[in-house]
């Protein structure tokens, strides 16, 4: 039996020479990364052109029930537009408009981004100076746009409370 001491001695020399990464072999890493970015980069932006369709469908149906709600219950109802986003108003007893926060449809909102206002009129303020759309017993008619980049959308609000969503993708 050999002595323990050779057990543990260190192995020979490997005749093989210490060898490093060839440039085909760090070509092909950085081409398998580079596809792997490219698929999560579109990935990202096919989440983000969802979600903003998400949120000009979800503003539809909230000016629709804004319509609805000021019909039921008899009250003027203003849908305000807020620099990133919108909140809905209630005129108190002496005509001021107050904050409205009833959830989930009628509270505050932030636009997503990209999105931003670009144009409102309405039959009362054709300019859209006031930034207001007011709902009473009867719908109002306006017309409402924004942008996200080169996507364009246009809600219009009929005189039956309807709202229609149409956009534009711009080259």
């Amino acid at each position: 039996m050999p002595p323990p001491s050779a057990l543990f001695a260190p192995a020979a020399a490997s005749p093989r020479p210490a060898r490093g990464f060839t440039l085909i072999e760090v070509l092909i890493v950085l081409l398998i990364l580079g596809i792997a970015l490219a698929g999560v980069s579109l990935s990202i932006d096919g989440h983000a052109a969802r979600d903003t369709r998400m949120a000009l469908e979800r503003l539809r149906f909230t000016l629709e029930a804004s319509a609805e709600r000021a019909q039921l219950r008899g009250q003027p109802l203003a849908f305000e537009l807020l620099a990133d986003g919108y909140r809905f108003s209630v005129q108190d007893a002496s005509g001021k408009w107050v904050a409205l926060d009833e959830p989930p449809v009628f509270t505050e909102r932030v636009l997503p981004a990209p999105l931003a206002w670009a144009e409102l009129s309405t039959e009362e303020d054709p300019n859209g100076a006031n930034r207001r759309i007011i709902f009473r017993s009867e719908a109002p008619r306006f017309r409402l746009r924004l942008n996200a980049g080169e996507l364009h959308a246009t809600l219009d609000g009929r005189a039956t409370g309807a709202v229609q969503l149409s956009t534009e993708t711009l080259p």
